[in-house]
This record gives C-alpha cells, structure tokens and sequence, in this order.
C-alpha cells in the first residue's frame, strides 16, 4: 500500500512541522522545538497501536522520528521567514489531521473494527499528537474549544468507513476522505467555527 504510507509520511512531516511551529512561537529551544515535532507527530499513532495492542509504529520503522527531526530542524533554521506562522501552522495541521485520519481508519478496519470502533481510533489518530502538542506548550487543546477539529475526524472517519463498504478503491477513498477532512478545517478556520 504505497498510497497509504505516503500519507502516513505526509501526515508525519505535517504534524511534525506544526508541533515545531507551536514551540517556535513559544520561544523554545532547538530541544522543544524537536521535543514538541515528535510527539505531535507519533502521539496519535502511538496511542492507536497500544490500543489496538500492537508495538508503536515508530518502533519498527525510524523514518517517522527522523522526519520528525528534520521537520524540527528546518522550522528552527527557517523560522524567521515563517515567524507570523499562525496560518502556516494551521495549514500543516490540517493536512496532517487529514492524513492521519485516513490512517487511523485504515488500521482500525484492517482490524475488524466496526463503524464506532473506526471512528474512535481515526478520531484519537488524528486528535491525539495535537493534544499532547498542546498541553507541552501549555495551551488549552485545540481539540477542546470552539473550533471544529475533533468533528472534522468523525465525519472523515465515518466517510471512510461507508466508502470502504462499497468496495471503492483505496486510491480513491483515501485521498478523497483526506480532502474533505481538510476542507472541513480550513472551513471552519476560515469562518471561525
């Protein structure tokens, strides 16, 4: 399934660079900024794989840390020509919420996992390194306020699971699904709900 590992890296770097962004603005070191790039980006997956009673993912493959390091490291040395980053921010968590759905969905049903059960796990996958993001940068969870974040999953989620259901190609359910998570987002950011 090379479609679903190029998400599984995009969605990586994605959130990588958002965690990294996040420390940036809170005027961390080079450690937080590489501290706060990893655990956004593994936090979600990992908590996905020890529910489902698997190893971490990252423990068999280390290309997840090492793009987490160089998202880190390329935030550090560019961070002046991105240093009104909100809206870069907000556009690398987008596509690494969308990313990260399709692969909590994709495990889930890979699984057994029903409807509930892929929503659950795509849910956390997606929601779960932004909200350890979050709470290290001392910031309420995004997940937690007003703006759609957490529903943008769900609906991809449940999305992913009905498409899958009538037998649809991965190569087209999948990215198909990350789009509308990201476009629900960026809705959302760009009329504040």
């Amino acid at each position: 399934m090379l479609l679903l590992t190029v998400l599984d890296y995009l969605g990586t770097f994605a959130f990588a660079v958002s965690g990294a962004l996040k420390a940036a603005r809170r005027q961390m070191d080079v450690f937080g900024l590489i501290v706060l790039a990893v655990v956004t980006a593994i936090g979600g997956g990992t908590i996905r794989d020890v529910m489902l009673g698997l190893r971490p993912f990252w423990f068999r493959d280390s290309t997840y840390i090492l793009l987490s390091l160089a998202a880190a490291l390329i935030v550090f040395s560019l961070y002046r020509l991105v240093a009104r980053g909100e809206t870069l921010l907000l556009w690398f968590d987008a596509v690494g919420l969308g990313a990260f759905t399709v692969i909590g969905a994709t495990k889930a049903m890979g699984a057994g996992l029903g409807l509930c059960g892929t929503i659950v796990l795509a849910t956390l996958t997606g929601v779960g390194g932004g909200i350890i993001r979050d709470l290290l940068a001392a910031d309420v969870p995004v997940v937690l306020r007003k703006e759609v974040y957490a529903s943008a999953c769900i609906i991809g989620a449940a999305l992913y699971w009905y498409l899958s259901q009538w037998h649809l190609p991965h190569t087209l359910t999948m990215p198909a699904t990350m789009l509308v998570v990201i476009a629900i987002r960026l809705v959302s950011l760009r009329y504040h709900m």
